[in-house]
Order: C-alpha cells, then sequence, then structure tokens
C-alpha cells in the first residue's frame, strides 16, 4: 500500500473515531499530515470538508465510498496498487486489500429475482 494513502487512512479513522486515543495528540495528527504531499492531502482535506471519506476501501470490485463498481482495469490483479488512484465516481483515494485479504473475501451471489406471476380473473 501506498505510505500516503495509509497516513490519510490513519487520520480518516482517528477522525470518524468518537474516543481519542492516547496518541491523537495535536502533535501527532501534526506530524502524519506532514508525512503527505501538499496537493494530495488538499484533495483529501476538501473530500472530509464534503462529509465524504477520503480514502475508501475497495471490495470486490466495488469502492467503499459510493458503493459503485470500479472499472476492469483499476481492479485487475497485474496493475499497481501502490500508485496513487482515484474513484472515477467520487474522487476518493482507493485502498486495495492485501492479496491474502483478497482471497479470504467471500463474494456475495446474486440471484435473479421472481417475477410475479400475472394473475387471470375470469
Amino acid at each position: 500500500m501506498n505510505p500516503f494513502i495509509e497516513t490519510m487512512y490513519v487520520l480518516q479513522r482517528r477522525a470518524q473515531t468518537n474516543t481519542r486515543p492516547a496518541d491523537a495528540s495535536p502533535s501527532g495528527i501534526t506530524e502524519l499530515r506532514a508525512r503527505v504531499p501538499a496537493p494530495v492531502l488538499a484533495h483529501f482535506d476538501r473530500l472530509v470538508a464534503l462529509g465524504r471519506k477520503g480514502v475508501a476501501e475497495v471490495r470486490n470490485g466495488v469502492c467503499g465510498a459510493c458503493h459503485l463498481r470500479l472499472p476492469a482495469a483499476t481492479t485487475a490483479p497485474g496493475s499497481n496498487h501502490d500508485d496513487l488512484q482515484l474513484c472515477e465516481n467520487c474522487g476518493a483515494y482507493l485502498v486495495f486489500p492485501s492479496a491474502e485479504e483478497a482471497v479470504a473475501a467471500p463474494v456475495a451471489v446474486r440471484r435473479p429475482r421472481r417475477r410475479p406471476q400475472a394473475v387471470v380473473v375470469a
């Protein structure tokens, strides 16, 4: 995982939790924010200010922020997930699961919906 994404993911989790851990001091948060380049951090802050997720997990090819399926080229196993990648719909930075997590994740199977039978009134 990209170190910038990992740092922003930690910042996002700290902002979402109600309890404040011991290392969530303003200097600790400032130190984390200093690790991320300014343009990347500005985009992250803009999304958070709008009430959205700045970093979203990808599960089964679906963005965790907007819940839309990502293009196959983005989620392909051979693509470089160490690069910064954005969701094309919501703009959140994408976090891809590790190879072990991707194999262990269950895949939901959708069943076709049954159509109601037409009622014939004589």
